[in-house]
């Protein structure tokens, strides 16, 4: 009985992996919060994703980024570190399958934030919300490029203050 529930789980991840897109992107990163936009303002973060198809039209997907900027604190204008790993997932939907696929998605994000300066050193950990919508067109067989915008929140308090770590993302990568 143990074979049959090995053999069957195996077939259903060889199945999951056959439908699986993977992707490498760039992100244009624009901070919602006028205060950690102040110090840090925007940038450029870097990630991938992976995306599970479940039913047609329906992919579960699980992402992951790094966004690293240095700013000056808003009073004593001392340079100051940043550095933002998002890791999320969610669902989405392909309103239509084949060469062209626009898409929409929801989802949970879970950010680790660690900042640095003079004054001291700040870690903190939370759980946020992702949307998404975007568009992949496929140039040829399991090749092709993703467009997406997507706004994130994620509210924290590792200290005497609290500030969201999300904004809006304009991206861009290739899909495999």
């Amino acid at each position: 009985m143990k074979k049959i529930i090995i053999a069957g789980l195996m077939a259903g991840l060889i199945s999951v992996a056959a439908s699986a897109s993977v992707g490498l992107k760039a992100i244009y990163f624009s901070p919602s919060d006028k205060d950690f936009k102040s110090i840090y303002g925007g940038g450029w973060k870097y990630g991938a994703e992976i995306a599970f198809n479940l039913f047609k039209g329906l992919d579960l997907w699980l992402d992951g980024g790094y966004y690293a900027k240095t700013g000056s604190l808003s009073y004593s204008k001392e340079e100051t570190k940043l550095t933002l790993i998002p890791i999320g997932a969610g669902l989405r939907y392909r309103f239509l399958t084949g060469k062209i696929e626009p898409y929409i998605g929801a989802g949970a994000r879970y950010n680790l934030f660690n900042e640095s300066n003079e004054i001291g050193e700040v870690s903190g950990n939370g759980v946020g919300f992702v949307g998404k919508a975007g568009l992949t067109l496929y140039l040829a067989k399991g090749f092709g490029i993703d467009v997406h915008v997507a706004y994130s929140s994620c509210k924290m308090k590792p200290a005497d203050f609290q500030f969201d770590v999300g904004g809006i993302e304009l991206g861009a990568g290739i899909i495999f």
